[in-house]
């Protein structure tokens, strides 16, 4: 297991604002690509608490992390796991691990109900930019796409200084947006609700 404060800051961004930051910063780059696979329950009791259970697939390995709001930014636990994720997949007690279920049970999370809802696949470019990490996302989930730039830091303060620096390149203020398993829990519940 790992546990690990995820500091980050990102921005969505149209298609041209997308291609001008892959050609300044990432044009010698051929992207990789990953899928995460969000479990809630049919509730949607995890996004109530503004946390996001994942396994993601990436290169033949998997990941389930568990991401929980911390004071700055968000705790993270990850784990490696052999479960083969699939859209409607049961996730059973036994198939979590200790730390998991203790956060999920704090949360008062009906472990019983837990599903596999849906698959956002990513292809994903990364650079270390001034000892961060500089990410450009291009994301499909349901019929939808998105683009976004992503700064992973370790300083809060430094890091937000840095990141709107880059977005001043391109004539872009900061407007925080909801993250990948938020925007992906809004298009279900709109594609449900219809």
């Amino acid at each position: 297991m790992a546990t690990n404060n995820e500091i980050e800051f990102k921005q969505l961004l149209t298609q041209s604002q997308y291609q001008a930051i892959y050609k300044m910063y990432f044009q010698e780059m051929n992207p990789f690509s990953q899928t995460n696979y969000y479990i809630d329950t049919p509730q949607f009791d995890l996004k109530a608490h503004q946390s996001a259970l994942r396994i993601r697939v990436k290169e033949n390995e998997y990941e389930m992390t568990l991401k929980i709001p911390a004071e700055v930014g968000l705790m993270e636990y990850n784990f490696k796991t052999n479960i083969v994720p699939e859209l409607d997949k049961r996730i059973t007690r036994d198939m979590l691990p200790n730390e998991i279920i203790e956060q999920l049970t704090l949360m008062k999370v009906d472990i019983s109900q837990l599903v596999v809802l849906g698959a956002l696949k990513t292809q994903r470019m990364e650079k270390v930019v001034n000892g961060n990490l500089l990410v450009l996302d291009h994301s499909h989930y349901l019929d939808t796409e998105d683009f976004e730039l992503e700064f992973e830091v370790e300083d809060y303060d430094d890091g937000l200084i840095q990141f709107n620096n880059i977005l001043k390149k391109f004539n872009m203020t900061h407007e925080i947006p909801d993250n990948k398993v938020q925007r992906f829990f809004t298009r279900k519940s709109k594609l449900t609700s219809n």
